[in-house]
């Protein structure tokens, strides 16, 4: 063996080694973008600036993802709630990602915990496969170099509209979107923020149509083993019960929305709609 052949041998086994060992927490920070629409007689001009401003503030968010070879959990991180947002939590609700999201790759599932309404759920199914195309082309992020890799994805997109004749309905329309990613072989591990997985390098910057996910710190742990705790509090459901659950919810709302103040036989308050890509 050449020492050529002896260091690249060596430099691939230290690679391997660390991949094997390698875990750490890495902050994401996300927004996403939301198709709005306020129609009303009630409100100033001003006010529904606010409202527009106080509803896209509600959708960013700032999460941790903690990961070893095999596994990671991807949780918000929780700010105490102030005065004045209670009445975004419908719209955080429904732009998804606020419970904790546990992936296991060698088993190809995930279980993420839930809140809706007040009840606990465990949403446990199969990973989604993407069809990862890797690119040339690279940036820094931070500290690291990244390379770009696309897939595409169908996408379900919620939409909610509320009415004073019609009250409160909700539609989905599908389509299919493109997902740039941004993954770092510095970090040779294949995990991600939120459902994403799958390449070469951790995930460090995705775009799935309507949010964006950026790290913004990442701290590496190669000589301790990072142990992950899949969540275990809740109902369990899979992720089709789960819809079935959710749209059971919504058909409600638009009941009460509907024969509420403001809704049928209610003073005329305005129309809004929402929509929110999933």
């Amino acid at each position: 063996m050449t020492r050529l052949t002896y260091l690249l041998a060596l430099c691939l086994l230290t690679v391997y080694g660390q991949s094997q060992n390698i875990g750490g927490t890495a902050t994401y920070k996300t927004a996403t973008s939301l198709d709005l629409k306020i129609d009303s007689d009630q409100m100033s001009p001003e006010q529904k600036k606010m409202m527009e401003a106080n509803i896209a503030k509600a959708t960013q968010k700032e999460y941790e993802l903690d990961f070893n070879r095999n596994e990671s959990i991807y949780e918000e991180v929780v700010e105490l709630e102030k005065e004045g947002q209670r009445g975004m939590r419908m719209i955080a609700m429904f732009t998804g990602g606020s419970g904790t999201y546990y992936k296991n790759l060698q088993e190809q599932r995930y279980t993420e915990q839930t809140e809706f309404f007040g009840k606990m759920f465990l949403i446990q199914d199969s990973l989604e496969n993407l069809d990862w195309t890797i690119g040339k082309e690279t940036k820094s992020i931070g500290n690291y170099i990244c390379q770009k890799a696309t897939a595409m994805r169908i996408r379900e997109a919620k939409q909610l509209t509320g009415d004073p004749k019609e009250g409160l309905r909700d539609s989905t329309i599908i389509d299919t979107v493109q997902i740039v990613a941004w993954f770092t072989m510095q970090i040779p591990i294949s995990h991600g923020p939120a459902r994403f997985y799958g390449l070469p390098g951790l995930i460090l910057e995705v775009n799935d149509g309507n949010t964006t996910i950026l790290c913004t710190k990442v701290s590496i742990n190669t000589k301790e083993p990072v142990e992950i705790k899949e969540p275990s509090e809740g109902e369990e459901v899979d992720a089709k019960e789960y819809q079935e659950i959710t749209a059971r919810k919504i058909e409600e709302m638009q009941q009460n929305f509907g024969n509420g103040p403001g809704g049928r036989g209610g003073g005329h308050r305005g129309s809004f709609q929402v929509t929110i890509g999933r």
